[in-house]
C-alpha cells in the first residue's frame, strides 16, 4: 500500500509501525485510513498539539485498545468521518465522466464466478490494492 501511494503522488508514505519516524512527524491534519487500532495510535503519535485526527477507517466494533491520553493532553480533535454517504453518487458520475482514473489502484479483477478467489487476493494487503468483481449485464 505504500509503494501505490507514492506511485500515485504520495510525497512520504510511512509504516505504522515505525516509531521513530512516527514521532518525528509534527503533522497539523493526519488521515487514519487503515481501520486498526495501530493505525489510529500512529496518527495520534504523528498529529501535532492542537491538531485533528480523521478517522476514515471503520474500526471493528467493539472496545479499541488505543492510547487516548496522548489526544487528550495534546488537545487533538479525533474527528469521525462515515464514507460511502452521500458522496457516492458523486465518485460514480465522475467515474462514468472520466474525471476520475480508478485504473492506478485496482490491481485485480475477477469475474463473479471467482468470487471466493477474489476475496483470498483481497485479504493480503501486501499483493493487492483494489480488487474487482466483474457482473454480466443483465438483458432487458
Amino acid at each position: 500500500p505504500r509503494e501505490r501511494a507514492l506511485a500515485l503522488g504520495a510525497t512520504r508514505a510511512l509504516a505504522a509501525d515505525d516509531s521513530a519516524a512516527i514521532e518525528a512527524l509534527d503533522v497539523d491534519i493526519a488521515i487514519e485510513s487503515s481501520g486498526s487500532s495501530a493505525g489510529l495510535g500512529a496518527a495520534i503519535r504523528a498529529t501535532a498539539r492542537g491538531g485533528r485526527v480523521v478517522m476514515v477507517g471503520l474500526l471493528p466494533p467493539g472496545e479499541q485498545p488505543v492510547a487516548i491520553s496522548r489526544a487528550i493532553t495534546r488537545e487533538i480533535d479525533l474527528i469521525g468521518s462515515f464514507r460511502f454517504t452521500d458522496e457516492i453518487d458523486e465518485v460514480i458520475a465522475a467515474l462514468a465522466g472520466g474525471e476520475i482514473d480508478p485504473t492506478a489502484v485496482v490491481t485485480h479483477e475477477f469475474e463473479a464466478d471467482d468470487a471466493l478467489a477474489a476475496f483470498e487476493v483481497a485479504r493480503d494487503a501486501s499483493a493487492s490494492g483494489k480488487v474487482l468483481l466483474r457482473f454480466g449485464r443483465v438483458a432487458s
